[in-house]
């Protein structure tokens, strides 16, 4: 059920636009919700995902977003996320996901682990 989350990150950092956009066309449902801790408001439309996606190619030359760890239940699941830059981590954040037929139709981030205070 999970695959869909590893494809979606799959396609930061990939320098291929054509790559980048095959990804999340397999990844995301025709209508979805991603709600990104750094993106100012919610995105739901194709091509203003695909151009934020760019942008952090554009800002980190050399990054990638690596999942780590995926659980599920019910059609939802939680995916625990590295953001790298040479592949070395450099933050984590995690991500709860619906998914229905394979892709995912709402994803909302949240930066860092969640530590207790």
């Amino acid at each position: 059920m999970t695959d869909c989350i590893y494809t979606f990150f799959s396609a930061w950092g990939d320098p291929s636009a054509e790559s980048r956009a095959a990804k999340t066309d397999a990844a995301l449902a025709n209508k979805f919700y991603y709600a990104d801790p750094n993106a100012p408001e919610p995105i739901t439309d194709r091509e203003a995902y695909l151009a934020y996606v760019k942008i952090y190619g554009d800002m980190m030359p050399d990054g990638s977003a690596k999942v780590v760890h995926t659980s599920e239940h019910n059609g939802h699941a939680r995916a625990t996320v590295a953001f790298c830059k040479g592949g070395v981590p450099m933050q984590h954040g995690q991500y709860f996901a619906d998914i229905a037929d394979g892709k995912i139709s709402r994803l909302i981030g949240f930066a860092g682990m969640g530590e207790p205070a």
